[in-house]
């Protein structure tokens, strides 16, 4: 097998907007925008399900989640529906992953080194699956459950908390999320107390930056870097927070819910009634913070590609599962159709290729299993698939791709036509929104415009036959 290795970066809950190469200038990207630098970025990206399970399940099957029955965040991945890291696998490929997975979210526990049976079933062949960001203190086998003997490996959940125990650090960092989550709001934004280097995203950092240094070349790999991070608890380390004390940022869309269903508002109001512009500030500090962090040990694996004479054979992914609203409409973490949540960062760099840049194509993360197969010389079936295959959108003067974009959940669905968004909500009001003309989602047409809600709403059906 002579084909690339794919070094897929993936970050969680990240706005698509929040990095300095899609033009932000109140949080620094370097390493991320040397990417940008060598390859395309897909700027209207999307992810097919806001929120972090059913997102992931779609990655690996190629399929919209309703395909796979997954359009909850605790569902797991059906052990019986192929994945594209097994088709790497049977290519010859060492299929690595360090980081969250979500693959198997519901059973709440990793293995004290990240590498349960599961994984290898799912088709990974190097798996160092840890826990995620917000259940990284949770007892094994328990949701929103604190009450761990941190000296008994019968209560630790995976690798991560194994790693602080090692180091001293359990202890505080489990009584840190105990109080966190016992005064939970969604605007709780403060340091946490582990120092940089014992943080979770440095912790997977460093495990990927291992991987790349003793991977044997004998055959290529595959290694998904699976971040916990930006996402929420906002508690980045304080050596990265203090950078951003004095740091102002752009308001977030200021919303009176005019138009907007019932159950947003009821959540808007759950979520931020009680809050000030000073939470928000806080928040968005943190939120970079955590950003800053990330990015610079992205750096240091674009490094070690360089230093291990690797990077001119290894295609580089930088994705998000999905967004964060991050104030904005009074909305904070996923699990909307709205911009904030559904738009994605999104960028390929094939070192095999000059096009550099920027696509408008309605790119999906569904298209990631094609894409990566095609990229890898790896035959598929494309009547099997959801996904359609970006690599075309690599070249100089591509073709089309895709007419509409499809997000799901359980309660709430979208399609995106390139101009305007129909978002169908359950037993409340249906929306509508000319992203051209209103790029912040304010204005409902829904009523005005009924030829073009029938006509979204039939191309829908279709995508979800």
């Amino acid at each position: 097998m002579n084909g690339p290795n794919i070094l897929m970066i993936m970050v969680d809950q990240y706005r698509s907007d929040w990095m300095s190469c899609a033009g932000t200038s109140y949080v620094h990207t370097p390493h991320i925008d040397r990417i940008a630098g060598g390859g395309v970025r897909f700027v209207q990206a999307s992810c097919n399900s806001p929120v972090c399970g059913p997102s992931r399940s779609s990655i690996a099957a190629g399929l919209y989640p309703h395909r796979i029955g997954n359009l909850e965040n605790f569902v797991n991945y059906p052990v019986e529906q192929p994945t594209y890291y097994q088709a790497l696998r049977q290519a010859g490929y060492r299929v690595g992953i360090v980081g969250k997975s979500d693959l198997h979210k519901g059973d709440h526990f990793y293995g004290l080194n990240g590498d349960l049976p599961i994984m290898y079933h799912l088709g990974f062949t190097h798996p160092h699956e840890t826990e995620g960001k917000m259940n990284a203190a949770f007892r094994r086998n328990h949701l929103m459950n604190f009450d761990l003997d941190t000296g008994d490996d019968a209560h630790i959940a995976g690798p991560y908390q194994h790693y602080l125990r090692e180091h001293g650090q359990l202890d505080a960092f489990v009584e840190d999320y105990r109080q966190r989550f016992d005064g939970w709001n969604y605007y709780n934004a403060t340091p946490s107390p582990l120092p940089a280097e014992h943080f979770h995203d440095s912790y997977i950092g460093r495990k990927s930056c291992e991987f790349i240094e003793q991977a044997p070349d004998d055959a290529p790999w595959h290694l998904f870097v699976s971040f916990v991070g930006p996402h929420d608890p906002w508690d980045a380390p304080a050596e990265y927070a203090e950078a951003f004390a004095d740091r102002t940022f752009p308001d977030s869309i200021r919303d009176d819910h005019s138009g907007k269903p019932e159950w947003v508002k009821k959540k808007s109001k759950k979520q931020t009634a009680d809050m000030t512009e000073a939470h928000l500030t806080q928040v968005k500090r943190q939120y970079a913070a955590a950003i800053q962090l990330i990015d610079d040990w992205v750096g240091r694996m674009l490094d070690t590609l360089a230093r291990k004479g690797l990077a001119d054979n290894t295609v580089i992914i930088f994705c998000a599962d999905h967004g964060e609203m991050m104030g904005d409409h009074g909305l904070f973490q996923k699990n909307t159709m709205y911009e904030g949540a559904l738009r994605v960062p999104l960028i390929i760099a094939d070192p095999r290729k000059t096009t550099t840049g920027t696509s408008p194509a309605l790119a999906e993360m569904v298209d990631l299993y094609p894409t990566i197969m095609e990229l890898c010389g790896i035959q598929y079936a494309q009547s099997r698939l959801d996904g359609v295959s970006l690599v075309p959108q690599l070249q100089d003067n591509p073709p089309p791709h895709k007419p509409y974009q499809l997000s799901e959940l359980t309660n709430t669905r979208m399609i995106f036509d390139g101009r305007y968004k129909y978002i169908e909500n359950h037993n409340d009001a249906m929306e509508l929104y000319d992203l051209q003309e209103d790029p912040q989602e304010l204005r409902n047409l829904a009523k005005e415009r009924p030829e073009t809600v029938r006509s979204l709403m039939k191309s829908m059906a279709g995508l979800r036959k």
